[in-house]
């Protein structure tokens, strides 16, 4: 009988010694220095579920398949899960590209392509509603003028790449999310002005749907656009805000503090930002966005967590991230 294929989550879930079958998305095959100077190749798989970083060695059979294979192509892979340094590691037997008929079959590329846990629709309607609150007209019009335009793209969108939201209907999640916190919060800082915060919040990342790539079925990331790597969606999304709020004749002034939220709410220029929040609207904004992009990356990876490790290292924090939950009787 032929073996069952399984998700890198259930791999990583198994006892050392498991096999395992995985259909997966090969990324980019790097070339690294073992310590007593063989070379191995290093890569990353992944699917709907996690990810995860593997390594093919020299005298592998996988290495003369892995060699013609490109980034990005869907791949079955096996072997045997082990530990390395108290974490699961994938020890790869053997590795395959799949079949022109297995690329066409939805259920099995469905494998391969993360999607939002929530209900797209319900999103949807949720955020425009939310739209429709704005109090300012030429600012709601602005929103509805972009959105109107980039409509699909925005809802079906990556928020990113890795880090946080890396799936479909990942920036309109992201996005609903912080315009939720934004209605929540505005009540008690009554100098940051409700038009100007909403807005901006709404339109933050607007820019990503040029930044990346779509993420079609049957692939596990996207990728940046030719646009992505010379702009960025800070600039991209200015663009398209100066776009459309000239197109419904908002005042100018408004126009640049919605701009200005955009281009900052990085925060800092080390950290992309193109300048430091400079208004209450744009310093609020820039909380919103870091506090969800935290407290999402840290969400995920509680959901991918591994039983019996305690810690685990998260870029989005710079630092380790106690996998455990309090005590509390929750």
């Amino acid at each position: 009988m032929s073996e069952a294929v399984i998700s890198l989550r259930e791999s990583k879930n198994s006892p050392s010694g498991s096999r395992f079958l995985c259909i997966c998305a090969l990324g980019d095959v790097q070339t690294k220095a073992a310590k007593n100077g063989s070379s191995y190749y290093e890569f990353v798989i992944a699917d709907a579920s996690d990810d995860a970083k593997v390594r093919v060695f020299g005298d592998s059979p996988a290495k003369a398949v892995l060699l013609t294979l490109k980034s990005g192509s869907p791949v079955r892979v096996g072997g045997m899960m082990g530990d390395f340094n108290g974490r699961p590691e994938f020890r790869i037997e053997t590795l395959s590209p799949l079949t022109e008929a297995e690329k066409a079959d939805p259920q099995l590329m469905g494998r391969l392509t993360p999607v939002s846990q929530n209900d797209p629709i319900k999103m949807r309607n949720e955020l425009n509603a939310i739209i429709k609150r704005i109090p300012h007209e030429g600012l709601r019009l602005t929103v509805e003028s972009v959105l109107a335009e980039q409509e699909e793209r925005f809802f079906e969108a990556v928020a990113a790449m890795g880090m946080h939201h890396a799936y479909r209907h990942g920036l309109l999640e992201h996005t609903l999310r912080m315009a939720k916190c934004a209605e929540a919060l505005l009540p008690l800082y009554p100098k940051v002005d409700a038009s100007l915060a909403v807005a901006g919040t709404v339109l933050h990342d607007i820019g990503k749907v040029q930044e990346y790539t779509r993420l079609e079925p049957g692939m596990a990331k996207a990728s940046f656009t030719r646009a992505g790597n010379l702009h960025g969606h800070l600039v991209l999304g200015a663009f398209l805000v100066r776009e459309h709020a000239t197109k419904v004749g908002l005042e100018v002034s408004l126009r640049e503090r919605l701009e200005h939220i955009l281009l900052s709410h990085h925060t800092m220029r080390e950290y992309g930002a193109c300048q430091t929040p400079s208004t209450p609207e744009a310093v609020f904004v820039a909380r919103l966005d870091d506090m969800d992009a935290k407290l999402s990356a840290i969400e995920e990876e509680l959901r991918k967590a591994v039983p019996g490790i305690e810690f685990a290292p998260l870029r989005a924090i710079d630092g380790q991230l106690l996998l455990t939950p309090p005590k509390t009787g929750r």
